[in-house]
């Protein structure tokens, strides 16, 4: 049991209250005048000598305690505060049989998953040239319908190249005007392209078609 007498201050406070500090029954008690602060249990406080004084922390909050005879207070709440417990050690048995080794047996080896086919010379030509030029052109055009649809239009091209040539300029010339159009209004695009294919990428496209169409004019 120690009583102890001295002041009480909150942190970041200047001003200080004089403080009378009971330290019985396992149990810190403060309180200043006729006003009790606080009555907490040893176990559920951290005590702690700090440059500013004695530290006590309780249920969240702080104080801050000035104590002249710090030593014989830090040695009377060293007596209550809870001691940790010894952790038991695990017994041994006094005869450890050991389990008798059982051969080892050779395990099977996982059969090795099948591996896939083999892509054909013609897709990775089309993965590569979609790999460099597909950040503007549509996922279609390097695929086997793509490349089947530029072979058939090369073919016409050669045999009816006056007419394709027409055919190319008309159809540039439209592809150009809905991808301007498509360009300026978004609602638009999206009523007219429904996401397949970008304003940018009409764009492009039509003026590609409209250079082909009028190569093919002056071959004719």
């Amino acid at each position: 049991m120690g009583q102890f007498q001295g002041s009480l201050r909150l942190p970041g406070d200047s001003k200080s209250l004089p403080a009378t500090v009971q330290l019985r029954d396992g149990r810190l008690q403060i309180s200043s005048g006729d006003h009790a602060i606080g009555d907490w249990s040893i176990d559920t406080i951290d005590i702690a000598q700090v440059p500013e004084g004695i530290r006590v922390k309780a249920e969240g909050e702080v104080l801050l305690l000035d104590i002249p005879d710090r030593e014989a207070f830090s040695q009377a709440a060293a007596f209550y505060a809870p001691r940790p417990k010894r952790l038991a050690r695990a017994k041994r048995s006094p005869k450890t049989q050991k389990s008798p080794s059982l051969p080892s047996r050779p395990v099977a080896a996982e059969p090795e998953p099948a591996k896939p086919r083999g892509e054909s010379r013609i897709d990775q030509l089309l993965a590569r040239a979609k790999d460099r030029f597909g950040s503007k052109t549509p996922d279609w055009v390097f695929s086997r319908w793509g490349l089947a649809a530029a072979v058939g239009l090369l073919v016409l091209c050669v045999v009816f190249a006056e007419l394709v040539s027409n055919l190319l300029l008309i159809a540039g010339v439209i592809a150009l005007l809905i991808g301007g159009v498509t360009m300026l209004d978004s609602v638009i695009a999206r009523r007219i392209l429904h996401h397949k294919v970008t304003p940018i990428q009409l764009v492009i496209g039509g003026g590609s078609i409209f250079v082909v169409g009028l190569l093919f004019g002056f071959a004719a």
